[in-house]
């Protein structure tokens, strides 16, 4: 039995910019914390997809995002070390002003000011 082909990928219109994928992220840990975003996961296709849209300073914040919420260090005997909230708090207001802005040339944009 021959396989059926592969159903489309959703392609995001040309004017849409692929800057929620982020935006989502710095919304999920303003209301739920570093915790929601410390789980395993993969991020670089998000990363990859943000890059093709010519975002790839949006893919660098939220990978650095994912990164500073899971960034947690052990001792000489094992146990976990507190974790860094600077670099969490540095991480999620970098990404939090980045998706502003944007919307903000966006909006512009749209409005062809």
């Amino acid at each position: 039995m021959p396989a059926s082909p592969a159903p489309p990928a959703a392609v995001p219109a040309p004017d849409e910019a692929p800057v929620h994928m982020l935006r989502r992220r710095v919304r999920q840990a303003a209301s739920g914390g570093r915790l929601v975003l410390s789980f395993p996961g993969d991020t670089d296709a998000d990363v990859r997809r943000l890059g093709r849209h010519g975002l790839a300073t949006a893919g660098d914040l939220l990978r650095e995002l994912h990164a500073a919420a899971a960034e947690r260090s052990r001792d000489v005997f094992g146990r976990l070390l507190p974790a860094d909230p600077d670099r969490f708090a540095r991480a999620w207001l970098a990404a939090a002003r980045y998706t502003d802005a944007v919307d903000r040339a966006l909006c512009a944009a749209a409005w062809g000011s």
